[in-house]
């Protein structure tokens, strides 16, 4: 379970802390160490190891004296080599000790008064304190050795706790050299580290943590009794935490894999000058893992670099608790120059040794067809390859060029050992034009000398010489970004993101590296090359003819040839993934069986411009003046919406070089908004690079003493406004060569700012009807008295606003109206609540033609909406009776009713109130009565502080000219209780009413020199001065009593002329009596008691036919006239009855 390399390079000693051995009737759990030699076949066994156990004469009467441990940890003796100390964790009833292979047992200190939790300690011996009130959380106490007095002190210079209750923090620890500094620095383990799940995952365990050392601030000893506080790391800046891989990266372990249960350093396994160890996991997956992390010159560790897994290795019985125990500490079993590795299984009872295979480095190179790495200076003399290059996506120029050059790769030992000719490892390149740093390395740090050349940004100055192995420059530029274009382009490039998890195995210590191939444009492509062996001497040099012959065939393209910076290298990033076979366990020469380094698989690859700028740092001296033409107002560049005119926005641009070296790709790139502005057409050498920006090259390079210009016109057209806007922005700047210094005279940016206009003619007409009230009478009860509308004043009024768009052909998307409504007269400002001025008694409606649309609307709907806050504040809050009869006869309907905002730029309060009314003589004229000139007169509004207002804001929508305009129409009445208090000494008051038309907008809205427009109507109440006579108190009573007299008196009429006979029918009589004779005797005998024909019965009377006048029309035969009456069958003389016999009827 621990191991060490012994005091010389061919013994080792190696530990079993569960060693146990069975007599007659007791079994110890011993431990023990051995000492083996370098072929592990012969080994000794320390004796005191087991002896210190065994030999113990209260070991039969107590099971925990029989269990021991020793071995748990090994260590030499500082001082004495050929010592060994050996550590037994639980010796003693689990109180521990160190054994002294010279028999001296170390036993722990017994003087304090009590003792706090002791763990397991692994590896460790446990420490026992009673300086602590964090009970649980582990402790690292560092003692120095006394040189002085040559021996070990007690006293603590550092004391380290853990983070977390029961993460054992302690349960490891390691001292190794990890940044190269000269000192070893501290590796303590935590195996049971507790971190909070993430969503959806279970909580992970097990941390390693780091502490680089930091020996310059170590104090002196301080005594743990002494009340003083040790050294301490106290921020988590001073320490790096070490957790095991995540699943998004390319190893996993699980929540409880004991990570951070076991320590140990191995030496410089990959020989880049840092020491590196290995932290076991012996719960992790299928059996147990180890995982390896290299050094590195900041001290910071990155991810593993290799991880094995139990079930990696071939065995015939399967590994449990692999990881338990790592050693050998640096051992080179083989003598091949690598550290080898022997891992513990005790769960099986298995030790696993791994032999470490040499390291071998890959060069990917990618040259022209004759070897060489130069490019032309002229781009445009190679050949065209624009119908070749359709296939690519984005921007391309008019013509694209095309460069042909050959991608081989080379191999070697790092380490010095010579390789085998004839020998060749595929390769898979993954190929990535201008990468960024983050994705060559994954996050890990520069290379160290031996490697390949480090990544960094070059800070030279101006016109030194450069030096060839200066670190490589990766500048960006962010044109490229700008307009999502790489330098160079591949045939059969893929995007990243379409690329996918195939990118995944390219990534050896960091998978979410991948990510950073999104910063800069350019997809992925890949290619399977033979790599051949190169050894020491050929290193770096030209390709002969078989690695040229070899070599696989890619094509480059230039999307521009303008965009292609000559003062840097082209660069192209490189990762591969090398196909070499791995040995056996039988295999006896494992040199053969090279592996490539995991970290060490990228590179950047170069092919240069020869100009003057690549020998010695440039710097050019540029003057650059910009001007802009554009229509101009009040308030600077505008733009008009709608606007039949076409408009035109010029920018324009002059580049002098008056500087003593060249610059290069120069360019002008202006970004503008495409929903208003499109390039003019007929201006040459402007490309649009993008929906949004354009460009125009100026020169490159342009060279000391010249001068270039360029211009960008831009065609404004009103009606292709899509997106409000208040204003947009032209943005331009100089784009040049990001890898030289360049001073500008002047600026490199322009940025032209243009107000979005819309020029408007709208118009608010108003009227109110009456225009002049009049009030008069006495004060009233107020408004519980009130029960119907005409009890609160005798004007009913009808206030009418019209708002009509008057510009032809004109159309504003949104507006709004605001109607500052006359709520309240303020008597007392500091009142919450006036008296009552116009009491709105319904919900406004409106008017409108609505334009014909696909969608069906009926015809009661309007687009017009008010806000129903300030209509519930308003609209009768009192619930008196309307008389709907009064109101006017229209074709309007009622708005809609839904909160409604006041519109941007319209003032959002009233002036304060003030108290008091400002009073006018009403005449000043001579030739005036005095009665009129002692009269006066005031005005009151919402905006002079006497009138507390309620703004009714409508939504208007579109204002069309052809739809006509939009008609408002609200009725209210004057509440004349409140002009008989507060106006009863004003002759004339002057309402004025106000209502406010705007546009909901963003872009800004032209009315000759206005942003809204206006209606006012002025209400006219005058004081009649004449009070209504005062009614009697009892005026019902005496209303009854008088229609109760003139319904009595009307009694006794009718009574009075029915007594005299008014109401009596009269008679009738006939002229002539009957039987011929006179009249008089007639009737005379009438008077005597003769009844008349019509007093006979009715069954004696009958219709007789009355004569018709001589050559009259006929009747037909049986029709009677109806005015003919006889009696014929009664009085047989009256049947022939004289035709000039009549009979009268009175």
């Amino acid at each position: 379970m621990s191991s060490l390399s012994g005091s010389s390079p061919q013994r080792i000693t190696v530990c079993a802390p569960r060693l146990t051995r069975s007599s007659v009737s007791l079994v110890f759990v011993s431990g023990g160490c051995f000492e083996v030699d370098e072929d592990l076949t012969k080994a000794s066994l320390y004796s005191a190891s087991v002896s210190i156990c065994q030999e113990n004469p209260d070991a039969a009467q107590f099971i925990e004296l029989r269990h021991c441990t020793m071995g748990g940890a090994v260590s030499l003796h500082p001082g004495v080599p050929e010592h060994v100390f050996i550590g037994g964790p639980y010796f003693y009833h689990a109180k521990g000790s160190a054994l002294d292979t010279s028999d001296r047992i170390f036993a722990p200190r017994s003087d304090f008064d009590k003792h706090i939790h002791v763990a397991y300690g692994g590896p460790g011996v446990p420490v026992t304190s009673s300086v602590t009130d964090r009970t649980g959380l582990g402790l690292v106490l560092i003692y120095p050795a006394d040189q002085t007095r040559g021996n070990l002190t007690i006293e603590p210079v550092a004391r380290i706790e853990g983070q977390r209750f029961g993460s054992r923090f302690g349960h490891s620890l390691l001292f190794v050299d990890v940044n190269g500094d000269g000192w070893d620095d501290l590796i303590v383990g935590a195996p049971y580290q507790h971190f909070e799940a993430l969503q959806g995952g279970l909580p992970q365990y097990g941390a390693v943590f780091v502490f680089l050392n930091q020996q310059p601030k170590f104090p002196s000893p301080v005594h743990d009794r002494s009340g003083k506080n040790p050294f301490g790391y106290e921020s988590s800046d001073d320490y790096q935490v070490i957790t095991p891989p995540k699943k998004r990266q390319k190893y996993s372990t699980p929540s409880l894999s004991g990570y951070g249960a076991t320590l140990t350093k191995i030496g410089d396994i990959n020989h880049d000058g840092y020491q590196d160890f290995a932290v076991g996991a012996p719960y992790g997956n299928t059996g147990g893992m180890v995982f390896i992390y290299h050094g590195t010159k900041s001290g910071r560790i990155g991810p593993p670099a290799q991880v094995i897994s139990a079930a990696d290795i071939l065995t015939t019985t399967k590994l449990r608790g692999f990881g338990f125990a790592v050693g050998l500490q640096n051992v080179d079993l083989d003598n091949n120059g690598y550290p080898d590795l022997a891992v513990g299984a005790p769960m099986s009872d298995s030790v696993a040794i791994l032999r470490t295979r040499p390291i071998i480095r890959f060069d990917v190179y990618l040259v022209l067809p004759d070897g060489s790495v130069d490019l032309p200076s002229n781009l445009n003399s190679l050949p065209d390859c624009t119908i070749e290059a359709q296939s690519l996506t984005g921007y391309k120029a008019a013509t694209v060029r095309c460069l042909d050059t050959k991608l081989f790769a080379t191999y070697s030992s790092i380490y010095g050992l010579t390789c085998d000719s004839g020998k060749k490892y595929t390769l898979s390149v993954l190929l990535k034009s201008d990468p960024v740093i983050q994705w060559l390395l994954e996050g890990l740090e520069d290379s160290r000398p031996g490697s390949h050349r480090p990544f960094q940004r070059n800070v030279e100055q101006c016109g030194a010489i450069r030096d060839p192995n200066a670190p490589i420059d990766l500048p960006t530029n962010p044109i490229h970004s700008v307009l999502a274009v790489a330098p160079v382009s591949f045939i059969n490039e893929q995007p990243v993101e379409d690329f996918g998890e195939k990118a995944l195995p390219f990534f050896h210590t960091n998978e979410s590296a991948n990510l950073e191939a999104l910063k800069t444009p350019g997809g992925y492509v890949t290619l399977q090359v033979k790599a051949s062996c190169r050894n020491g001497d050929r290193i770096g040099t030209e390709p002969d003819l078989a690695e040229l012959n070899s070599a696989e065939n890619l094509r480059l393209f230039f999307r521009d040839t303008d965009l292609i910076d000559q003062s840097k290298p082209i660069s192209i990033g490189a990762k591969w993934n090398a196909d070499i076979p791995n040995p056996t366990p039988s295999t006896h020469d494992i040199n053969k069986y090279p592996i490539a380094d995991p970290r060490k698989n990228s590179q950047i690859l170069q092919l240069n411009f020869t100009n003057q700028c690549t020998d010695k740092v440039c710097c050019p001296r540029l003057r650059v003046t910009y001007t802009a033409k554009v229509t101009r107002d009040k308030q600077g560049p505008v733009v008009y919406v709608g606007d039949d005119k076409t408009q035109e926005i010029e920018i324009k641009v002059q580049v002098d070089n008056i500087g003593p070296d060249p610059a290069f790709m120069l360019a002008l790139l202006s970004e503008y908004s495409p929903t208003l502005l499109e390039i003019d057409p007929t201006v040459r050498k402007v490309h649009n690079v993008r929906s949004d920006a354009a460009m125009c090259h100026l020169a490159n390079p342009l060279m000391p003493g010249q001068t270039a210009e360029c211009t960008i016109r831009w065609l404004v057209v009103g009606h292709q406004l899509t997106v409000q806007m208040a204003s947009f922005f032209v943005n331009s700047s100089l784009v040049m060569a990001s890898n030289i210094r360049t001073t500008v005279d002047g600026s490199l940016t322009n940025q032209l700012k243009v107000n979005v206009k819309m020029i408007v003619k709208v118009s608010v007409s108003s009227l109110i009807e009456p225009k002049t009230v009049y009030f008069s009478g006495n004060v009233s009860d107020g408004i519980k008295s009130i029960a119907v509308e005409n009890q609160i004043g005798d004007a009913r009024l009808f206030l009418k606003l019209e708002i009509r768009n008057e510009r032809t052909h004109s159309l504003v998307p949104a507006s709004k109206l605001v109607i500052d409504w006359p709520y309240e007269f303020v008597g007392d400002p500091a009142e919450p609540h006036g008296k009552y001025l116009l009491y709105l008694l319904d919900t406004p409606r409106v008017t409108q033609y609505l334009l014909p649309t696909l969608e069906k609307v009926t015809s009661n709907i309007t687009s017009v909406i008010c806000d129903s806050r300030a209509l519930k504040k308003l609209v009768n809050p009192h619930h008196y009776r309307i008389f709907s009869s009064l109101r006017r006869p229209t074709d309007s309907v009622p708005v809609r009713s839904e909160p409604v905002d006041l519109p941007p730029g319209h003032p959002n309060s009233y002036p304060p109130l003030s108290e008091g009314l400002v009073l006018k003589p009403y005449s000043t004229s001579s030739e005036e009565p005095e009665e009129n000139r002692n009269r006066r007169q005031t005005t009151i509004s919402c905006y002079n502080g006497k009138v507390r207002c309620v703004p009714i804001v409508c939504e208007l929508g579109k204002l069309s000219y052809k739809a006509g305009p939009i008609t408002l129409e609200l009725e209210a009445r004057l509440w004349d209780n409140t002009m008989r208090e507060e106006f009863s000494q004003v002759f004339l008051t002057q309402l004025e009413i106000l209502a406010t038309w705007r546009a909901d907008v963003k872009y800004g809205i032209d009315m000759d020199g206005s942003d809204h427009a206006l209606g006012k109507v002025v209400l006219e109440i005058r004081n009649n001065l004449e009070p209504r006579p005062i009614p009697p108190k009892y005026m019902s009573l005496y209303i009854g009593l008088a229609v109760f007299g003139g319904v009595l008196l009307l009694a006794v009429l009718v009574l009075i002329l029915y007594k005299a006979g008014f109401f009596k029918r009269k008679r009738f009589f006939r002229r002539q009596p009957r039987g011929g004779r006179p009249l008089s005797q007639a009737h005379k005998q009438g008077s005597r008691g003769d009844r008349s024909i019509s007093e006979r019965p009715a069954a004696m009377q009958r219709l007789e036919p009355r004569p018709l006048r001589p050559g009259g029309p006929q009747l037909p035969s049986g029709i009677v006239p109806y005015s003919s009456v006889h009696t014929s069958n009664q009085h047989p003389e009256l049947t022939n009855e004289d035709p000039d016999q009549r009979v009268s009827y009175r």
